[in-house]
């Protein structure tokens, strides 16, 4: 449980990890305001349903506000929050479960001292660990205790990342996914055949030609109905919604690796029939335009991979 990774004020030219492009907006000047940790391996028995564990924390000046911005998929994410935090439908530190985000993105703004401990769930993965429905907590956050009845006792972590000392934070990163895991397992999480079949068909969805519902049909052998009710089950969203974001991902992660040819012909590429739809569905989900994230990008100075 010793892999992690780390950033903290990344020098020009040095790239955030990986697993920001596409998802975090304007990645490197996140990394200027906030030290990143992330533990990358994950107990054998719990990889189907968990793809990594991650920390955030910060320190900043009495004057200083920040606000981070996300492109997630549609996951369920289950977070350990103390400090200074600000976001919709929160009271601040705590243990919270944040359903599928469907809207444009995730907001959420830095200030004072605060940091936050967070399971990075596989799409659907939350199924083997709570009979609940995903749809139930869509577009909101939920304290955890309404999934997990004695998580808050069950997870005595908080605050055991220090806020400003970041040896201490990693080192706490470990311990706190520790716990997390001894939970987790003591859950007993089995695996499914539906769940396997998701999991299979999701594989898909790495492909950039897969851009509409029948071609994910065609690929994967499933009727969309059949599939319709797959995601829903799993995801508690609608497959297209899916696709239209996975899309969209791979346009920010052009855009932050340093695209610099015609917007229409990188829409082409990612499956839009015109440049129009695809300005209007990378404005729904990002709040940007292609030209206003390119321009905000450029501000930024942010490092190009």
């Amino acid at each position: 449980m010793d892999e992690v990774v780390d950033r903290k004020n990344p020098p020009r030219g040095e790239s955030p990890p990986d697993h920001f492009y596409g998802r975090v907006l304007k990645p490197a000047e996140m990394l200027e305001h906030a030290h990143y940790c992330a533990v990358m391996e994950v107990a054998e028995e719990l990889r189907p349903w968990v793809k990594r564990y991650w920390s955030v924390n910060w320190d900043l000046a009495a004057d200083e506000r920040y606000q981070t911005a996300t492109v997630s998929e549609p996951t369920i994410n289950l977070t350990l929050e103390y400090g200074d935090i600000g976001r919709a439908n929160t009271n601040g530190a705590g243990i919270w479960l944040t359903g599928p985000v469907t809207g444009r993105r995730f907001d959420v703004g830095l200030f004072g001292r605060g940091g936050v401990i967070g399971v990075d769930f596989h799409l659907g993965g939350t199924v083997a660990f709570a009979n609940e429905s995903p749809a139930t907590i869509r577009d909101t956050t939920v304290p955890a205790r309404t999934w997990f009845p004695g998580i808050d006792g069950d997870l005595p972590v908080l605050g055991v990342l220090p806020v400003g000392d970041h040896v201490k934070a990693e080192d706490g990163l470990v311990a706190a996914v520790s716990a997390i895991e001894s939970w987790l397992l003591s859950l007993r999480p089995q695996m499914t055949e539906s769940y396997a079949r998701f999991r299979q068909i999701l594989g898909r969805l790495d492909d950039p030609a897969i851009i509409s519902l029948g071609d994910l049909a065609l690929h994967s052998g499933t009727s969309e109905r059949s599939l319709q009710r797959l995601f829903q089950a799993h995801c508690g969203v609608g497959v297209k919604q899916i696709l239209v974001r996975a899309r969209i991902r791979d346009a920010i992660a052009a855009f932050d690796r340093g695209w610099d040819g015609a917007f229409g012909d990188l829409a082409a590429e990612l499956g839009w029939f015109d440049q129009s739809h695809f300005t209007a569905d990378f404005h729904r989900v990002t709040g940007y335009t292609p030209a206003e994230y390119i321009r905000a990008h450029e501000r930024s100075g942010q490092p190009q991979k």
